[in-house]
């Protein structure tokens, strides 16, 4: 039975990282509880701890301090070792339904990150930042999680942030007020100074600051076009992924949404400012060009009354001639989007994954190219061509 404190810290990572990846108290040793939330990513694994504990009415505040501080941050570490433990003696894991388990990344390329979640604690007390105990333990208290999730709500921007604080304080004391104000120093420098800096401190309620400025007003305008990958990865989860899909399409749907939905914040602008482009201008179909350190090429089509009934047929069609057009791109994944006859959004998804363009591949690729004229005169896009025409919300409401 999930506490009321671990059901809000489950939902928060759901709509944040989808079902695919947030596994609240999977199964570990001696079929006990592991841990309160586990989310495994690629070769990403975050141990979650959740406690929720009432300070005592002792009249000696350190006292208070010091017992609140054992049970709610001490005890959520001991139990992130123990499951640590665990999860580096085996290559799967259960769930708590006792059925179904889930595959970890392969032990020398995890990627383990630590997070102790302590809600209850007193409004005078400073919740350290985190805990060198042997591995560095992130510790968080309930506003700091709800909003760094909130802030850093793909999966790919909250392990970066993970990763470059524990980076940053291997070198330097930290004296902040309270978590929040770090991630405000964070989304404001990256953590990168013109200088080493061995000791770093803020005022207090630099977060607030932040919340306030013109920076942030501006930024929450730039992501807007963003906000269209977050509403067809959602769209295409929870209808296309579904108790009657077959096995077979499952795993590809799953793949390509487990992929779309590693674009950060960033990408996702860059994706959508071309997407909404593609739309408005009513093209046939569009090829982005891939983000940084990307492996996958996105194929567009704009859904008509002209293609609706062909529409998953062009899309496979297209991603292959797409995939003989950029020879060094291994994944291409094809999105239809637009609208029905309810005026209802609609989106398609088709992932093809070809490592090797054989002879017979590049044949049967380039016939398809010439008979249906699909990529004739192929132009690859990006989002610098189109920033500055005004964003339209992609011809339809989300």
């Amino acid at each position: 039975m999930m506490t009321p404190s671990e059901k809000y810290i489950a939902h928060l990572c759901r709509i944040s990282f989808l079902p695919f990846w947030s596994f609240p108290n999977p199964i570990g040793k001696n079929g006990k509880e592991l841990c309160d939330l586990l989310v495994v990513c690629a070769n990403t694994v975050i141990i979650i701890s959740v406690k929720d504990i009432k300070f005592s009415e002792h009249k000696n505040q350190e006292i208070q301090q010091k017992r609140w501080s054992k049970k709610a941050i001490e005890s959520s570490i001991n139990q992130i070792k123990g499951a640590e433990r665990h999860l580096n003696s085996v290559d799967c894991i259960l769930l708590k339904d006792r059925k179904t388990s889930i595959q970890l990344p392969k032990k020398d390329q995890r990627v383990i990150y630590r997070i102790a979640i302590a809600f209850g604690s007193d409004k005078d007390y400073q919740i350290p930042i985190g805990n060198y105990q042997e591995e560095f333990v992130h510790i968080f208290d309930e506003k700091s999680t709800a909003t760094i999730l909130s802030e850093l709500d793909t999966i790919t921007d909250f392990t970066n942030y993970l990763f470059a604080k524990e980076k940053f304080l291997e070198n330097c004391n930290l004296l902040v007020a309270c978590e929040v104000d770090f991630l405000a120093i964070y989304i404001e420098t990256t953590l990168e100074f013109d200088q080493p800096v061995d000791v770093l401190t803020c005022p207090d309620d630099l977060w607030v600051s932040y919340l306030t400025s013109q920076e942030y007003y501006n930024w929450r305008e730039t992501i807007k076009p963003s906000f269209i990958w977050d509403y067809m990865i959602n769209h295409l989860f929870n209808y296309h992924i579904t108790d009657s899909t077959s096995q077979e399409r499952r795993d590809n749907m799953e793949f390509a949404v487990r992929l779309i939905n590693q674009e950060n914040r960033m990408n996702r602008i860059e994706l959508g400012i071309c997407l909404d482009d593609a739309i408005n201008k009513k093209s046939n179909a569009r090829m982005l060009l891939p983000q940084e350190n990307a492996n996958h090429l996105y194929v567009f089509i704009p859904l008509t009354q002209d293609n609706w009934d062909g529409k998953e047929q062009e899309l496979e069609l297209r991603c292959i001639v797409a995939r003989k057009l950029n020879p060094s791109i291994h994944n291409v994944i094809g999105i239809a989007i637009g609208s029905n006859t309810k005026g209802e959004s609609v989106f398609d998804i088709c992932h093809h994954y070809i490592p090797n363009l054989t002879d017979e591949f590049l044949k049967n690729a380039t016939k398809i190219q010439e008979e249906f004229g699909y990529f004739q005169n192929p132009k690859m896009s990006n989002s610098s061509e189109f920033r500055d025409n005004p964003f339209e919300a992609f011809g339809f409401k989300p």
